[in-house]
């Protein structure tokens, strides 16, 4: 899922005046899409799932005339022109989210907390804020030291660079701002659209120098492997600023392939395995408007392979109602074991996400405020709109400041010293066994060694010209889980995603806070008369800094994944490196729950990559 954290809750109101009157919400019968009498008996492959990995794949397996393929997508189509505008990037209607909570945070003072878990044809791509970045590169080199070659960085450029085609700005713009990128050595010509907007607050070079008056080195861009210091990102737009997504860009242009057939608001209950533990078909069952299943189910058989794309949230609920997962948990839900899985619905991580906030007494003209209180250039700012051009082409910014440890944390080697003499058991979900505890003892040890560098972001903070932006932690040290309900196999499962439980995680927190204050006092920040509003200037001990931590921060940026993580067996993984899952044939996963350790990244064009190399290992192993 790519659902960034640029969101604002309060935003679902505003967003809704945007609808155009008579939007089709659950969008028409579309070319290759089936009712349920419509379905075959059997397809060469089945997808649970038709978000963004889902429809990379389909796409990618249906281009042989030869093969059938279904998706089977529990979501509806949003043809709202409206979801394709840069505004869409902060507001997220419930009607296309998954309606669950989290089971109250120990260290988040209990508090319960909502999903950023789409629910609609595209996924996390439909619903996202639309920064296109990559992580540094040795993130995705540890997935490979992890154990699962050919999924480093070199391994997963190719399909980096097959998903995106990218634009340049305008020249003037390049000038003014020093934007930069490198699209020989981080673009290809593939469907994704990416660009940056037509506009820039002139704020933004203020807090770029401000960043290098605190020594944060600048680099050329993200996308390159090189994403730390500050760089500018793109965003995923076309040349007119509307969302380029997966069901634009993978879905759209092939929906009338006959052989292609796709299914909305149908729940994958589960996959049937046989005695010989081959994948065989799929059960699915039509969803009413309140999530419950209502008629009687369907089972569809798949002749090569079921490709489980249901992300972060289903896909482990969906092994584990099929008999795929911990053994204790299955039996205690009634479910036959037919693999113990131990892995299956733990390793659950994110980016949890700080807001804290300035207000700029002395602020350049026009700034964003300016929209709103200044009525000559609010309505430039509409005309400028109606050539797609000028301030409303600006989404969620597109300038990160990827920190590393050392610049955050002035007591770094103690806060890793202090990693290494932990007992993980102690901060682990209490129901890990052993090969899990190795697991994750093996991620912290690459961890260990990634963060003491200095070419690795540790925290993200994104900077758009604006008084307010966020801090990220990336590299998270707890760890969560997704358990289907023991009492109710369809009922809202417990997800926990057990935010700052490791108490080193707001050690480097407290740390990113105190950078974030001292970003504010550097001499080209101090023109802007800076004065702290949240969390406010009187909030100084680590003590306090805690306290606020606790209470305010957003355990998702919608970055969830690692449920079935990519790793051996023996240290609690669910697929190979070949995503075929273990002890079962003919069953694979090629969605966002496969990422073992989560990067330092918005999520989205990672995913892209991922279902991109998917497509051709399922398509290597059934040729014939």
């Amino acid at each position: 899922m790519c659902l960034v954290v640029y969101q604002l809750r309060t935003a679902f109101v505003l967003f809704g005046l945007y609808q155009v009157a008579g939007a089709n919400f659950f969008g028409s019968l579309e070319q290759s899409e089936v009712s349920e009498d419509q379905i075959l008996k059997s397809y060469d492959y089945i997808i649970a799932g038709g978000g963004q990995s889902g429809l990379v794949i389909a796409n990618r397996l249906s281009e042989d005339v030869s093969k059938t393929v279904l998706v089977v997508e529990y979501g509806y189509f949003n043809r709202d022109p409206s979801q394709l505008d840069p505004l869409s990037g902060i507001a997220y209607l419930p009607r296309y989210l998954f309606n669950y909570t989290t089971v109250p945070q120990q260290a988040l003072s209990n508090r319960t907390s909502g999903l950023l878990a789409a629910s609609a044809v595209g996924g996390g791509s439909t619903l996202n804020g639309m920064l296109f970045d990559r992580a540094a590169a040795e993130d995705y080199d540890n997935w490979e030291r992890l154990g699962n070659p050919g999924w480093g960085w070199e391994g997963l450029l190719p399909y980096f660079k097959k998903s995106t085609t990218f634009t340049p700005p305008r020249v003037d713009l390049v000038e003014e701002f020093n934007i930069t990128w490198n699209v020989h050595k981080a673009y290809g010509s593939g469907p994704i659209q990416v660009t940056f907007p037509d506009w820039q607050w002139p704020t933004l070079k203020t807090q770029w120098r401000g960043w290098d008056e605190l020594g944060v080195p600048r680099n050329l861009e993200g996308n390159g492997g090189d994403a730390y210091g500050t760089f500018w990102v793109p965003t995923n737009n076309d040349q007119s600023y509307r969302r380029s997504f997966a069901v634009n860009a993978y879905y759209d242009p092939i929906h009338a392939r006959p052989n292609l057939h796709l299914i909305t608001g149908y729940r994958v209950n589960k996959v049937i395995i046989d005695d010989d533990r081959l994948a065989r078909a799929v059960q699915i069952q039509e969803r009413k408007a309140d999530g419950v299943s209502s008629r009687s189910s369907t089972i569809i058989q798949a002749t090569k392979e079921i490709v489980l794309c249901s992300g972060w949230l289903n896909t482990p609920l969906i092994l584990q109602r099929s008999g795929v997962g911990p053994a204790s948990l299955l039996k205690k839900a009634g479910v036959d074991v037919v693999v113990d899985l131990p892995g299956v619905g733990s390793n659950l991580q994110d980016h949890p996400a700080l807001n804290p906030a300035y207000e700029y007494h002395t602020d350049l003209i026009p700034n964003e405020r300016s929209l709103y209180t200044n009525a000559t250039f609010a309505q430039w700012a509409d005309e400028q709109w109606t050539q797609r051009k000028g301030p409303h082409s600006l989404g969620v910014g597109n300038a990160l400041a990827d920190l590393p440890l050392r610049l955050v944390d002035e007591d770094w080697s103690s806060t890793l010293a202090v990693l290494q003499a932990q007992d993980p058991s102690t901060y682990l979900p209490k129901h890990y066994v052993k090969d899990q505890i190795d697991g994750y003892n093996a991620q912290t040890k690459l961890l260990r060694s990634t963060l003491s560098k200095l070419n690795n972001g540790a925290i993200e903070i994104p900077f758009t010209g604006v008084n307010r932006s966020y801090v990220v932690l990336e590299k998270p040290f707890s760890r969560g889980n997704v358990l289907i309900n023991t009492t109710d196999l369809y009922g809202a499962p417990t997800i926990d995603y057990q935010t700052n439980f490791n108490p080193v995680d707001v050690k480097i927190l407290i740390a990113a806070l105190r950078t974030y204050r001292k970003w504010h006092t550097t001499p080209s920040m101090m023109t802007l008369t800076p004065v702290e509003i949240i969390p406010g200037a009187n909030i100084t001990t680590d003590q306090d800094l805690s306290h606020y931590i606790a209470r305010s921060i957003d355990p998702t940026s919608g970055h969830s994944c690692g449920t079935a993580s990519m790793a051996p067996r023996k240290i609690g993984g669910v697929v190979s490196p070949d995503l075929t899952v273990y002890g079962v044939k003919g069953l694979s996963v090629g969605d966002i729950s496969i990422i073992p350790m989560i990067p330092g990244t918005h999520t989205c064009s990672t995913v892209y990559a991922i279902a991109e190399k998917a497509a051709d290992l399922i398509k290597s192993r059934n040729i014939y």
